[in-house]
């Protein structure tokens, strides 16, 4: 299987993880998780095995910090996006950044600004910036 492709069936799990951490996936996060794997290339067989647990994954991260930003981007807006934020997807949000290789103060950061946000967003060149200022 093609490498990236492995990335993404990754980045779509960690979704899918945190879509339901509540207990319950609102039919906007599904929405949204499938809207982004129709981006990536992802087949929905692919997704609808993910959640089954019919598919193996191996986690995996890209190897630029670009595209790294861009995923947790994407892990913010969906932790927002049913306007019900729980502190273990806040959690599962800093370990992943972490695991991702993120700067912990710079996550730190994101989510706060982003749970200041009446709206819950932050746009990813505002993110992009908060993670500039703390990378070496």
């Amino acid at each position: 299987m093609d490498p990236h492709y492995k990335e993404k069936l990754s980045h779509i799990n960690d979704l899918i993880k945190l879509s339901q951490i509540d207990g319950e996936e609102s039919h906007m996060e599904l929405n949204f998780i499938n809207s982004v794997a129709a981006r990536l290339g992802i087949e929905k067989i692919d997704v609808k095995k993910i959640k089954s647990g019919d598919l193996d994954i191996t986690y995996s991260t890209p190897k630029t910090e670009s595209k790294v930003i861009e995923q947790f981007h994407r892990l913010i807006i969906l932790i927002g996006i049913d306007k019900l934020i729980y502190k273990e997807e806040v959690s599962f949000c800093v370990e992943l950044g972490v695991r991702m290789g993120l700067n912990y103060n710079a996550i730190a950061e994101v989510l706060r600004k982003t749970l200041r946000n009446p709206a819950y967003i932050m746009h990813l060149d505002e993110m992009e910036k908060i993670f500039k200022k703390y990378s070496n």
